[in-house]
């Protein structure tokens, strides 16, 4: 545990700010050391891009989630098995990406000569082979925030952060509320740590990447189709003449109770963070979609019954490098970050690979191990 040299008695051990998944998992792991955990978070739901959505259609993931069949993924699957004390039973399926060109699908190998900003983002979906869990973020948002017992601060916004001789001493929550803590762990959007820590306690160097990065913002859109759409279980790639690409899957079809059997695909588009503020931009995102969906479905948005927005500023990037592997702040002795920005492996699997590091870093590996009696690495015969 860092020990902090600030004589004032602390009111937490670990001050855990973000509570998306990632933040969760370090609330809860950090609590199950015997550690005085508060958790801050800004909205007044917990679990962030991961919560559970409920639908018409049932409950789905909040926007599109994608886990590739990789040996990092296999790995990041079986600690958070330990974290969440049940097994994530998956199936693997087999379906190669497809783009939609010259009015049909053909399989995705790249965008050619063609200039696609978020090419090196698109590809971090367009895998081969991907995972159908049984159980996804929506499940486990619910089981960590049901086992977590500290405190929790809701709509709170952490405003600034006073650093002394190293360490941080006292957080400020909007704007007045004052916490203290020997170890604060940061698990939201890394930029706003340029706002709220003392321009002395922000390398120039990391200032420039965070601020001047290539990051993006992702405008998703969720679609409840009035009828089964395709049985397609491929990630699509669609793009038109000098857009950038959109990424989606279509899910299963469901019969609600009235009869009717619909389906739901989830879409994600990404625009320049540093335009995030113009609504227009965003708005033309989101018609993009629609508007690419139409041509590869032609009577996919006929009778639409819902379609649901969702806009995450800087989303997406990466700043490989730019911390310790463990996520400690430069030269701040109690402050860690956890990012999936700082992974190899991008989006979810990233952002818990680093929650791994930074918690092997401050308390150790899980105290908690469960024992599975099947054999999840013997995956199911490949479904296309």
């Amino acid at each position: 545990m860092a020990q902090s040299k600030n004589s004032k008695t602390h009111e937490y051990d670990s001050i855990v700010i973000g509570a998306g998944l990632a933040g969760l998992i370090a609330a809860n792991q950090l609590e199950s050391t015997g550690r005085k955990v508060a958790l801050v978070e800004a909205l007044d739901i917990l679990g962030g891009t991961s919560r559970p959505v409920t639908t018409v259609a049932g409950t789905v993931d909040h926007v599109l989630k994608l886990f590739p069949v990789t040996d990092d993924s296999e790995d990041m699957f079986a600690w958070l098995e330990s974290v969440l004390g049940f097994a994530i039973e998956r199936e693997v399926i087999d379906a190669p990406p497809m783009i939609y060109e010259d009015a049909k699908f053909k399989p995705f190998v790249g965008f050619g000569d063609q200039k696609v900003e978020t090419a090196s983002e698109i590809d971090a979906y367009a895998k081969s082979r991907f995972y159908k869990l049984a159980t996804s973020p929506k499940d486990w948002v619910p089981k960590l925030v049901e086992t977590f017992t500290g405190t929790v601060f809701p709509q709170s916004y952490v405003t600034k952060m006073q650093v002394d001789d190293e360490f941080v001493i006292e957080i400020l929550v909007n704007g007045s509320k004052r916490l203290s803590a020997r170890e604060v762990i940061f698990a939201a959007t890394p930029q706003q740590l340029t706002r709220i820590l003392p321009d002395n306690a922000v390398p120039a160097r990391l200032k420039q990447k965070l601020l001047k990065g290539e990051f993006w913002t992702s405008a998703n859109l969720d679609l409840i189709h009035a009828q089964p759409v395709t049985d397609a279980k491929f990630v699509h790639i669609l793009k038109g003449a000098n857009e950038e690409p959109s990424v989606g899957l279509f899910h299963e079809p469901v019969t609600l109770e009235d009869g009717r059997t619909v389906q739901v695909s989830q879409w994600t588009t990404l625009v320049a963070r540093d335009v995030t503020d113009e609504a227009e931009i965003v708005g033309s995102a989101l018609k993009q979609i629609k508007r690419q969906v139409k041509r590869a479905y032609e009577t996919s948005l006929d009778g639409l019954i819902k379609e649901r927005i969702v806009v995450i500023p800087t989303s997406h990037g990466e700043m490989v490098g730019a911390l310790a592997d463990d996520g400690r702040w430069p030269k701040i002795q109690n402050l860690w970050v956890i990012s999936g920005f700082m992974d190899s492996e991008k989006n979810l699997v990233g952002a818990i690979r680093q929650a791994r590091r930074t918690l092997a870093a401050i308390a150790g590996e899980p105290v908690q191990v469960v024992e599975h009696d099947t054999d999840l690495h013997e995956a199911p015969t490949p479904t296309v």
